[in-house]
Formats: C-alpha cells, sequence, structure tokens
C-alpha cells in the first residue's frame, strides 16, 4: 500500500483531505477522477486505512501496523466494502460488465448495521462509472444521507458517465499525471531497484500504476529492446526487408511498437532542449542524431508515426508500413 505522504506532490486538494482524514473529519462522499493508472485506486484504498487505523497516536496515519491496516491491506477488512465489476457482493448477480443494481442492494444493507470493528464503514466504488444506471439512481439517496460513520470514495475515469446527480453529491478530487521522479519515488518505495524504476518511470508517462506494473514484466523490455534494436539500430537500407519479414505478421503489436518509438522519440526532444531526460542509450547514429536535431526533426518523426498509424488503421499491409516508416526515419537520421 502507497503511504498517504507519496500523494502530495497532486496539490493542495490532495494535502487538506489527508489532514481530514487524520483528524476524522473525512466528507462523506468523494470522487477521485483522472487518467487510468494516476493513483485514484491507491489513493483510495490509503485513505481507507487512514479512516479504519486503531492507532490514534501513530504520528502518520495509516499506521501500516495495527490490525486494521493489516486486513486493508488484505481486503479482508470487514467494514471494507470494495465494489467493482466483476466481483459481485450478491452471489446471485450475473451481470461482469457492470456494477449491478443488486450489489449496491447488498452494500446499503451492510452499511445500515453496526460496523464489525468499529463505528465506520467505507465503501469503494472502483471506476464507478461501471455503475449501470438502476444502480446509480439506487445509490442516490444513501449517498446523500449516509449512515453515521459511513465514507464514500468513488473513483473514475469518465465522471460524464456518471449521472450529474451522483456528481453533485460527491467532493470532487481530480488526479493528474505525475512527473517522473515521483514515479521513481514511488517504485523505489515500493523495492524496484533504482535503476529499473528510473527507465520504468521514464516509460511510465506520468502514470504510477504503470510503472509498478512494467518494472517486473522482462517480457515489456524484452520487447522494448527488441523494437529499438530494430526499427532504429540498422545502418543501411539493405536491411529493412530483413526487418520487416520478421515483424510482418505481429500486426497485433503495431500499438506498442509505435508507443516504443515515440516514447524513444519524445526523451531525445527532451534531452535536446535540456528537460533532463535521458533513460537507456539508443543506438549511436541515434545518440548523436538527439544531440543536433532541431524541432522541425522532431515533428518529421512524430509525423512519421502518425502515418504509420493510419496506414495500419487503413488496413494496408503491415510489412509496407513497417517498410516505409523504417525508411523514413533512417533519412531522418542520416539527414
Amino acid at each position: 500500500m502507497i503511504p498517504l505522504e507519496s500523494f502530495l506532490p497532486q496539490g493542495e486538494a490532495v494535502s487538506a483531505l489527508i489532514q481530514q482524514a487524520r483528524e476524522n473529519r473525512m466528507t462523506h462522499g468523494l470522487l477521485i477522477s483522472g487518467e487510468a493508472g494516476v493513483g485514484k485506486w491507491s489513493l483510495a484504498w490509503s485513505l481507507a486505512a487512514a479512516l479504519l487505523c486503531e492507532n490514534p497516536d501513530a504520528g502518520v496515519k495509516p499506521c501500516g501496523k495495527c490490525k486494521a491496516c493489516m486486513e486493508v491491506a488484505a481486503l479482508t477488512h470487514p467494514d471494507l466494502i470494495v465494489l467493482r465489476k466483476g466481483e459481485h457482493l450478491d452471489p446471485a448477480a450475473e451481470a461482469k460488465t457492470v456494477i449491478p443494481v443488486d450489489d449496491i442492494k447488498a452494500m446499503i444493507g451492510m452499511v445500515s448495521l453496526q460496523g464489525f470493528q468499529g463505528n465506520k464503514h467505507i465503501v469503494i466504488i472502483r471506476h464507478a462509472e461501471d455503475m449501470n444506471q438502476a444502480a446509480q439512481n439506487k445509490l442516490l439517496k444513501t449517498l446523500e444521507e449516509p449512515p453515521e460513520g459511513t465514507h464514500f470514495l468513488l473513483t473514475c475515469v469518465n465522471a460524464d458517465q456518471l449521472l450529474p446527480t451522483i456528481v453533485s453529491r460527491c467532493r470532487p478530487l481530480k488526479m493528474h499525471p505525475w512527473g517522473d521522479r515521483d514515479v521513481m519515488r514511488v517504485l523505489t518505495e515500493n523495492g524496484i531497484d533504482s535503476a529499473r524504476a528510473q527507465q520504468a518511470a521514464l516509460d511510465a508517462g506520468g502514470s504510477f500504476g504503470k510503472g509498478l506494473r512494467i518494472a517486473g514484466d522482462e517480457e515489456y523490455w524484452h520487447f522494448r529492446e527488441e523494437v529499438i534494436q530494430d526499427f532504429l539500430g540498422g545502418s543501411s537500407r539493405s536491411g529493412i526487408l530483413k526487418v520487416s519479414t520478421k515483424w510482418k505478421d505481429r500486426k497485433d503489436e503495431a500499438e506498442a511498437i509505435f508507443t516504443v518509438l515515440d516514447q524513444c522519440f519524445s526523451r531525445m526532444a527532451h534531452r535536446r532542449l535540456g528537460l533532463g531526460s535521458t533513460g537507456a542509450a539508443l543506438p549511436p547514429p541515434w545518440e548523436k542524431f538527439s544531440q543536433r536535431a532541431e524541432l522541425p526533426d522532431f515533428i518529421k518523426l512524430n509525423e512519421a508515426l502518425t502515418l504509420a498509424r493510419k496506414r495500419v488503421r487503413s488496413q494496408v499491409q503491415f510489412q509496407t508500413v513497417i517498410e516505409q516508416l523504417i525508411l523514413t526515419l533512417m533519412e531522418a537520421v542520416d539527414k
């Protein structure tokens, strides 16, 4: 579980929220929104631990050591209710792609009873936009007038998919993509060695959720290295056919290929502008390119990737897309 203090770089709204959690004056309804991977679920999870922590003398809540904190970390605390699609409170529920109204009914019944280990109930609704309309309507009254000691923590990517009446009953908290240093810090705090943490932070695109996911994924790093060597490592046009033949049946990986290349070009641009982005070394011609290239050169690289994506969507033969892309990249680096 990520410590609450790790979320402080998100700004004053989070700082105030953490203070309120420590002082047991949290709002009864909180809507945490933001892009995938920015830590919405992690923040809700840590807040739940803070609200249920049994150690009032802990300098920083949650203490992470008491029975309640341990149970929240394992998602086994009897007063923590987590709703998400595919994992239903009501065993009779059949819906797998939504949070059904039966789960909301079951949750309302649970929070109407005395807590098992105290006087609080914490309800986390993960990806709240997954509630169908009947479920959202059923939640409204309880969200507006919750039983004493009940706190609702809703997370979502698309708040527009929630009923306006749901949104209006919650305090909004918008989370933003993280800086590379913040992502790296979170990764190292979670046991990732510093070299891998730095590399994963650069690839995470402001998402420590993605950073944590890819840090230990050796297949990801192998694929990334394979793309860099094949698409950027060639020194002669005679090798283009060999590379395109190797990749021609891997069209399902097209977007992953373009993403790796996009990350490389972005880092080169940041390095050229003196913004400090480094990462793993690139093939020598591209290292030199990153030292001398100007803005129009980087624009051309992005245009090449945009065109490749468009050709894939237009059902152009993938081997042809690869050959044209590599040729364009070679012309750019040889300029």
